[in-house]
């Protein structure tokens, strides 16, 4: 089987329980700061939603007023974002399409704005491809959101070393790619990742989300917890603490050519 069909036959099969999996106080948290950006970021017109799921980042800017196209290669969550959107008031402002980042299926300078959120570049074997592809359909000068999953995320180094997992630390150590699950992952450094955006043509700027809260615990957020996000949200965009979240919080414009 190749790569592209096990992370596809992956996605169709998350479909079924992905809003429902990824529903804690830390996610939400960083759901909460991703809007934040996201409308303080975006000028308003259409807007591309690269990996778009069942649909949630591309409601809520909908709901805001923009034009918003959802994409993914996998039909079963696309199919799940239009029964999301039956009723809504909003939905003239949104649709989706099956398609893969990789081969875009749109004209040059086509979007004000895109956006890929929760780590949908980690899972494209071609990114270079997909970073090209959302270079040549965003406007001059029109902002991208990405978020992106960080090689030295902090909570899972310190994960590792208390729970003396040397095999996972040197396997780390030796290569950004990894199968977990049979869903292949590559996972960016914050330098690899501006060499690779800039490379395209991207103005680029980079911080943290989670610094030091691991997101995927379900109980209520503890207060050392509480205490660490406020500091995150003070931190966010200075080194070293740009450099170590879980995700990468990417902010990009493109530059005229």
């Amino acid at each position: 089987m190749s790569i592209r069909i096990s992370i596809l036959k992956h996605y169709e099969s998350l479909s079924r329980d992905y809003d429902h999996r990824f529903d804690n106080p830390r996610i939400n948290y960083m759901r909460s700061v991703e809007k934040i950006v996201l409308l303080s970021s975006l000028k308003m017109g259409s807007i591309l939603d690269i990996g778009c799921g069942t649909g949630e980042q591309s409601l809520f800017l909908a709901e805001k007023g923009y034009r918003v196209l959802g994409l993914d290669i996998s039909k079963e969550m696309i199919k799940i974002a239009k029964e999301r959107i039956k009723d809504a008031r909003f939905k003239d402002n949104l649709s989706f399409v099956i398609a893969s980042a990789e081969f875009l299926p749109f004209r040059d300078k086509s979007f004000e704005g895109i956006i890929s959120i929760f780590g949908i570049f980690n899972h494209i074997q071609k990114v270079d491809n997909a970073f090209q592809e959302t270079s040549r359909v965003l406007k001059t000068g029109g902002q991208a959101i990405f978020t992106i999953v960080n090689r030295w995320n902090l909570t899972w180094w310190v994960n590792a070393f208390i729970r003396c997992k040397v095999s996972w630390i040197i396997s780390s150590l030796r290569s950004k790619e990894y199968v977990v699950n049979g869903l292949w992952t590559y996972y960016f450094s914050r330098g690899d990742l501006i060499k690779r955006l800039k490379g395209v043509g991207f103005k680029v700027r980079i911080g943290s989300l989670l610094l030091f809260v691991y997101p995927f615990y379900s109980k209520k957020l503890l207060l050392h917890e509480k205490i660490f996000i406020r500091f995150e949200d003070a931190a966010r965009w200075y080194y070293p603490f740009n450099s170590l979240g879980y995700y990468h919080l990417v902010i990009i414009e493109k530059d005229a050519v």
